[in-house]
């Protein structure tokens, strides 16, 4: 019984472990056959890309397809096709020995692009891979967006763009005709585009110059590269490229441009080239630039710690060894720098820092060059001994501070070509070319003889053998040096051998001042950072960049100057270093992108006084005159001519330009509602100079601005006429306009506009105006005591109506005028509520000052109303301007009443003794108040003292003391003979009075004048019997 459960246990448990087995053995088996498949797609990708292409071609010969190995086709090389351009296929049979039997390419066009450097189309295009094992059988399937380079050999000054537009359409299979439009326009630019420093280096560079440049023309692909789809478009590129006369292009290309084929998965054989020799590390830094250049790869590469570690080492330590070295690395930062989540990554590695060090070095460096090139062209007879040595002291210490650069790195096009048979004059007499040079000082020369082989066979094929009796040395290198000084021609030949050079070399260095400047501005949206770039002296580094003639260094460098003038400090140190005086020379550049950067920093610039100064010193007012005509530089001319206008001393300069006409035409000439508002404000400014005045006005200009103004009501408008009308020689022209400007006053709303043309009116002080009829005919008065109520209107049109009051008071007439419509007391109460504002206190006075000098209005305003204990009251008041007014008016107000002289004589003995009586206050209170109170009274009892600051509260002068005033006149009058003003009238002027003299002095007026000329008074003398003779000004 125990075998038999035994048995059925033993049964039971085997059929439980047998799935199990099972499905073990399954996954093993599965394993193995994963790892043999894996192992055949292996080879045949090898196969496919050992695979030899001349059998392809001869299955398939009439359409080879562009692919991403044939970046560069020339135009003179293009084929026609007939296949579309924006979806072709081929298929192309593959001999192997597995499943893999066809490749069908299939590619569709995109967008056409200028290069960045080179006369050549950039089209881009999509490729897509099928390989296929059998017809309907795709095994691999891979996409990839490509680049394909046309280059325009045939392009120049005289080519017809649209002729070789259609030509470059039929040939290329990538580009629709419906693109031609296009392929025209980039075709235009590029030939009216300047060629940058890489397009006038020769195709026979040295390797490590074409791996370095900073546009280069090798990028073929904008997206990552697979290793499956790059092995097949290699296999079939080379099949492809090899067919036609294109074929000799493409390897010409391949052996030129090594850097050519780059892949992120290979960035580690390119770090590895950076620890070799200095031509490896070039090469390796263009390859990774050609990655850094697609923003795809920069994630990738800032991952890679390794890579950038190596690439801040290098140019670390090797910056000073080679220019083209220093321009990749860099170059690959800028990349970063474009984007500001990078910024951080450029910081760690103290990128930015070393680029202030290149560039200080490279600027130092040049200078030098050029001090040598300056001293080489010296005439020996031009400059004493003294000065001499001083410039060969200075060359050779600039020569010691820097390598020598023409044995560090000498480009071949630095080397000027050879002479096969050398001119038998220009052979020293020794025979010896060795020493030719031999009291030559400069670097680049001795640098030059050095690498001269030729030069060297000659000196020891040409020296003398033992015939000759040996000549000691410094004898050779006096007779040579005599004769290079002798020799004109020689020099003259040396001299343009170096400004070749230096200009080679220039062109070199820009590239890589204008990628190091790049990435500076890129960082310095970090305020921080931009402070630091200040502290290592930064501006001064782009101010000594004004001096080059590279049109992109110099927009770089102005907008450059341009961000870091809007700090004081910067702009500050930017005067130090005199840029004023390097800005003309870019004003008169023909690229108009560089004249508008540097127009905006001139404008930023001219925010400064002192510079401004110096601009004017320099010549800049003409110049800016120029661009007011021309559209785009328009508006920023007339910023900064407006900057400068705001100088009174600049203004009359403006009369030997033609601004001043120009300007005036724009505004009259303007079709827009609303003139320019920068425009205006520059004339406004003008127009108070009174040359510039009289400019405006010339011409039926003033019409015209007039009835524009009138038309469309702007209040701008009408401050330039208002500042026109302050000019004497002028206001006689605006008579016929009074009319007009009285009646807007009434029927327009906009106050703005309103208080320009009262100040027209307030600017029109004529002797043969008439102001009471324009006040009677245009009703003025009612309006005016409106505008006069506290609080009513703006404070600027009650300001300029108080000026009109006063110009008008200053005929006898409207003086009765205002005293009889109760103006005058309007006037007190809007100085009650206006104490604090000085101007309107001011002029208010003014209006006083004005009544009280006629003697018809004189009796009113100190007998029935409160203004002279106002003026005693802002006697002691701390503006000087009304406190001169105050005693003009209290002067007459004396002469004219004693009691009020006798007040006034009070005040003033107070004000002027006001310390001395507070002492005297002070000593009293500490002798005995009951003698000080006896005192008090008895001073009470002799004369009413006048508080003044009791007065302004209750204001009750004449009610309190009317018995004693009337009781006490004619003994006034009697006491002071000085006063005849009290000796004419027996009683206090009425208002019934004042109309009465109104209506008196009225009918004395001519009264054949016409109503036209109601402006003009017939008889301006009044009734001498009515009237008292006029107080004389003190």
């Amino acid at each position: 019984m125990q075998f038999v459960l035994l048995l059925i246990f033993q049964i039971i448990s085997g059929l439980v472990l047998l799935p199990i087995v099972i499905h073990y053995v399954y996954y093993i088996i599965n394993a193995i056959a994963g790892d043999l498949c894996e192992q055949k797609r292996a080879q045949r990708e090898q196969q496919l890309q050992r695979s030899p292409t001349p059998r392809h071609q001869n299955r398939h010969p009439p359409h080879p397809p562009p692919t991403e190995e044939e970046p560069v086709l020339s135009i003179n090389n293009l084929t026609n096709s007939s296949r579309s351009p924006t979806a072709a296929a081929t298929t192309t049979a593959m001999q192997t020995n597995d499943d893999a039997k066809f490749i069908k390419k299939r590619w569709k066009g995109g967008s056409i692009e200028p290069h960045p450097t080179d006369k050549a189309l950039i089209v881009n295009y999509q490729l897509e891979a099928t390989v296929f094992g059998e017809p309907n059988n795709p095994m691999i399937e891979e996409k990839k967006h490509c680049q394909k380079i046309i280059r325009l050999r045939s392009l120049n000054a005289k080519t017809d763009p649209a002729a070789l537009a259609r030509e470059v359409v039929e040939k290329c299979d990538l580009i629709h005709k419906s693109q031609l439009n296009d392929v025209e326009q980039i075709i235009f630019y590029l030939k009216n585009r300047k060629d940058n420093a890489s397009n006038d280096i020769p195709d026979n560079n040295t390797h490590s110059r074409r791996s370095a440049a900073l546009h280069t023309s090798h990028t073929r692909s904008s997206a990552r590269s697979h290793s499956s789809v790059a092995a097949m478009t290699s296999s079939t590129g080379s099949g492809g490229g090899s067919t036609g006369a294109s074929n000799g292009v493409s390897n010409a290309l391949s052996a030129a441009t090594p850097t050519a084929d780059v892949s992120i998965n290979n960035i580690d054989e390119y770090v590895e080239l950076l620890y070799e020799e200095l031509g490896e590390r070039i090469r390796g830094s263009a390859m990774i630039l050609q990655m850094a250049r697609n923003p795809d790869n920069l994630e990738e590469l800032e991952k890679n710690e390794a890579c950038l570690s190596a690439l801040s080492r290098v140019l670390r330590e090797d910056w000073r060894k080679s220019l083209d070295l220093s321009t990749n690395i860099i170059y690959i930062f800028f990349c970063f720098s474009t984007y500001t989540k990078f910024h951080p990554l450029i910081v760690q590695y103290k990128i930015g820092s070393l680029c202030m060090d290149v560039i200080d070095y490279e600027l130092r460096r040049y200078e030098t060059m050029r001090n040598e090139l300056d001293v080489r062209k010296q005439p020996n007879g031009s400059s004493t001994p003294h000065s001499a040595k001083a410039s060969k002291e200075k060359l050779n210490r600039s020569t010691d501070d820097f390598l020598d650069i023409m044995n560090e790195e000498k480009p071949k096009e630095m080397e000027p070509p050879r002479r096969r048979i050398p001119e038998l004059k220009q052979r020293p007499k020794s025979g010896n070319w060795s020493s030719f040079h031999g009291s030559m000082s400069s670097s680049l020369i001795k640098s030059q003889i050095l690498n001269s082989s030729y030069h060297e066979s000659l000196c020891a094929g040409g020296s003398p053998g033992g015939d000759t009796p040996a000549v000691p040395a410094e004898q050779k290198a006096q007779s040579n040096e005599s004769l290079d000084r002798n020799d004109p021609k020689v020099k003259k030949e040396e001299i343009d051998r170096l400004n070749k050079q230096l200009k080679i070399f220039a062109k070199k260095q820009e590239q890589l001042l204008r990628v190091a400047f790049y990435l500076l501005l890129n960082m310095a949206e970090n305020v921080k950072l931009e402070e630091k770039m200040r502290r290592k002296h930064i501006v001064k580094m782009l101010v000594k960049a004004l001096d080059r003639q590279n049109i992109d260094l110099l927009m770089l460098v102005s907008t450059f100057l341009k961000k870091l003038s809007i700090v004081g400090d910067n702009k500050d140190e930017m005067g130090a270093l005199n840029i004023v005086a390097k800005l003309p020379r870019l004003f008169q550049s023909t690229h108009t992108d560089l004249v508008q950067v540097t127009l905006k920093l001139v404008f930023n610039l001219s925010f400064d006084g002192g510079l401004r100064r110096k601009m004017i010193a320099a010549g800049y007012l003409p110049m800016l005159v120029m661009f007011i005509n021309d559209e785009k530089h328009h508006g920023i001319a007339v910023k900064i001519l407006y900057h400068m206008s705001l100088d009174d001393k600049v203004k009359g300069m403006f009369t030997q330009t033609e601004c001043v006409q120009m300007a005036t035409d724009a505004i009259i000439l303007n079709l827009n509602v609303k003139v320019d508002l920068d425009l205006i404000a520059l004339c406004i400014n003008l127009s108070l100079n009174r040359r510039n005045a009289q400019i405006m006005v010339e011409g039926q200009r003033l019409h015209s601005l007039m009835d524009r103004a009138f038309k469309y009501q702007d209040a701008l408008l009408m401050k330039l006429l208002r500042n026109l009308s302050q000019h004497e020689s002028l206001q006689l022209q605006f008579i016929d306009y009074v009319g007009d400007l009285a009646r807007i006053l009434t029927i327009c709303d906009d106050e703005a506009f309103i208080v320009e043309c009262l100040g027209i009116l307030g600017n029109l002080a004529l002797t043969d105006l008439d102001y009471s009829q324009i006040l009677q005919n245009f009703q003025l008065i009612p309006w005016i005591r409106q505008i006069l109520l506290p609080c009513a209107r703006m404070d600027d049109l009650v300001l300029d109506t108080i000026v009109y009051l006063g110009t008008c008071a200053c005929d006898e007439l409207c003086a009765l005028l205002f005293c009889r419509a109760k103006v005058v007391i309007s006037l007190i109460e809007l100085l009650k509520a206006k104490q604090e504002d000085d101007e309107i206190v001011l002029q208010i006075i003014f209006v006083f000052q004005q009544i009280l000098r006629h003697e018809s209005t004189r009796e009113y305003m100190i007998k029935e109303t409160e203004s002279a204990a106002y003026l005693i009251d802002l006697m002691h008041d701390k503006n000087e301007e009304i406190r001169k007014v105050c005693d003009y008016c209290l002067d007459i107000i004396a002469i004219s009443d004693s009691e009020w002289a006798k007040r006034i004589k009070l005040e003033k003995f107070r004000n002027h003794n006001s310390q001395w009586l507070c002492m005297v206050e002070s000593q009293q209170d500490q002798d005995n108040e009951q003698d000080y109170a006896d005192q008090e009274d008895e001073c009470d009892n002799d004369l009413d003292t006048y508080l003044r600051s009791e007065y302004l509260d209750n204001c009750d002068l004449y009610n309190d003391n009317a018995d004693n005033d009337s009781n006490s006149n004619s003994n006034h009058s009697n006491n002071n003979p000085a006063s005849p003003a009290m000796s004419t009238y027996s009683r206090p002027l009425s208002t019934q009075d004042l109309d009465d003299l109104y209506n008196m002095t009225s009918s004395s007026k001519s009264q054949g004048s016409s109503d036209n000329n109601y402006i003009f008074k017939s008889n301006k003398s009044l009734d001498a019997d009515g009237l008292h003779e006029e107080l004389l000004m003190a």
